[in-house]
């Protein structure tokens, strides 16, 4: 069984399942969403908790996405970068 740690998001305590060295991790993890939480907060009117968590959610989502889409045009973009000087070493070769 894994260790469960305590973090705390907007004055709630939630336990969590890790694994034995991760704590700094999970904390890690908590802030950075208590902060999403806190920032949609100020923003909006919204104060329930559960739906703040909702927003940050969909927020760090979106985030994610974001990055992947950009991870993906970049391998792209070196990966035909990367063919173009295949295809100069060939002809230079030959």
């Amino acid at each position: 069984m894994k260790p469960v740690i305590y973090v705390q998001i907007l004055g709630h305590e939630y336990p969590v399942d890790a694994s034995a060295g991760d704590e700094l991790s999970v904390n890690r993890l908590a802030r950075y969403v208590e902060e999403r939480m806190q920032e949609i907060k100020a923003d909006t009117l919204i104060v329930d908790s559960y739906k703040l968590a909702v927003m940050a959610a969909l927020n760090i989502a979106d985030d994610l996405f974001r990055l992947q889409e950009e991870q993906e045009q970049l391998t792209r973009g070196v990966t035909q970068r990367a063919d173009e000087l295949i295809q100069q070493i060939d002809s230079a070769v030959s």
